[in-house]
């Protein structure tokens, strides 16, 4: 190396040894003057006094049957709880497909194919999906459903849903 490139060196490292952080060191004591933390008080525990339950003789609010019960008589528009259920009300209607029609004796069937593959003939007044959808119409486009569900406040309203036909090479 050089010396006048030596020299340089020298001169910038001797401007990184220690310098003095006195007035860093004032300005914290200064600063920090006069702040004390305060901490409140742990509170006082409260003892632990039991609660005897004393209502084994009121009726269960969540008993099943008295909800049922309630159902029944919340609206006219109900469904009948009591029906046998129908294969396909075991399936949400997104999973079944109406795949075609049949005209047997001047009554129209439609055919619906369940995720299993299986296919089920179905005429005007069944049952179909979760909501108490009874068939009301079935026709070469697709089946019209009036499902019975619940709103809001409780109440059962009417709704309608068509299942359209599935072509051939559609999924």
């Amino acid at each position: 190396m050089n010396k006048p490139g030596f020299l340089c060196l020298l001169l910038l490292l001797s401007g990184c040894g220690s310098s003095s952080t006195d007035d860093l060191d004032r300005w914290m004591n200064e600063a920090g003057k006069g702040l004390a933390g305060q901490i409140d008080p742990i509170p006082m525990a409260q003892p632990y006094q039991p609660f005897v339950y004393q209502a084994f003789d009121l009726r269960d609010p969540f008993d099943p049957q008295k909800l049922l019960a309630a159902k029944r008589q919340n609206s006219a528009n109900a469904p009948d709880f009591d029906r046998p259920r129908e294969t396909l009300e075991n399936y949400d209607l997104d999973k079944l497909k109406m795949v075609g029609i049949l005209k047997r004796g001047g009554v129209t069937y439609g055919l619906i194919r369940t995720p299993e593959n299986t296919v089920y003939r179905v005429q005007p007044g069944n049952f179909v999906g979760p909501n108490f959808g009874q068939i009301k119409h079935i026709s070469e486009a697709g089946i019209e459903l009036a499902e019975t569900v619940e709103d809001l406040n409780g109440e059962w309203v009417q709704r309608t849903t068509t299942m359209y036909l599935v072509e051939q090479g559609q999924k």
